[in-house]
């Protein structure tokens, strides 16, 4: 029975000291470090190119619609029957396309926006948890989102060390 007893206590007092025990906070502006990293202005610059070249071609096409469409307008009266309806299935064949190609245009531009932006993002993940666990955090949490927050706890500065980031 003295055994079972100063087991219990045994247990109890570890698992005390356990539930007692301080957990390490830290907070970050993790946009201010994401924004600094180089790689993301590089991104940035390579992805507003994809991007204009997407919206430059959905122009392209949307000024042949119009252009197509005002010819049409304008001579409609003087066409036959079977002019005016392919001139109409024409202008509808290019609206189909039009919007097949931005529906296309979307999804290539939120794929080429995962294949830049993900590897900057773990490797921002990557130093914040290796800031974590090199200085002792438990938790990191961005401040932008926090209502308070102590200053001293702020563990930007460590990662834009880890990113290399002056």
């Amino acid at each position: 029975m003295k055994k079972l007893i100063l087991s219990l206590f045994i247990v109890a007092f570890a698992f005390s000291g356990i539930t007692a025990q301080k957990f390490k906070y830290g907070h970050i502006d993790g946009n201010a470090v994401y924004r600094k990293m180089p790689e993301v202005q590089k991104a940035d610059t390579v992805y507003s190119q994809f991007v204009k070249q997407l919206e430059d071609q959905i122009k392209s096409m949307q000024d042949e619609y119009n252009k197509k469409l005002e010819e049409f307008k304008k001579n409609e009266a003087s066409l036959s029957d079977i002019i005016k309806q392919t001139k109409i299935d024409e202008l509808k064949s290019l609206g189909e396309r039009i919007q097949k190609f931005q529906v296309s245009a979307q999804t290539e531009a939120n794929k080429k926006q995962k294949e830049i932006y993900d590897p900057i993002r773990k490797k921002f993940n990557d130093a914040l948890k290796n800031v974590a666990k090199k200085y002792g955090y438990r938790f990191i949490i961005d401040k932008n989102a926090l209502l308070y927050y102590d200053d001293s706890d702020d563990v930007t500065k460590l990662v834009e060390k880890e990113l290399g980031i002056n």
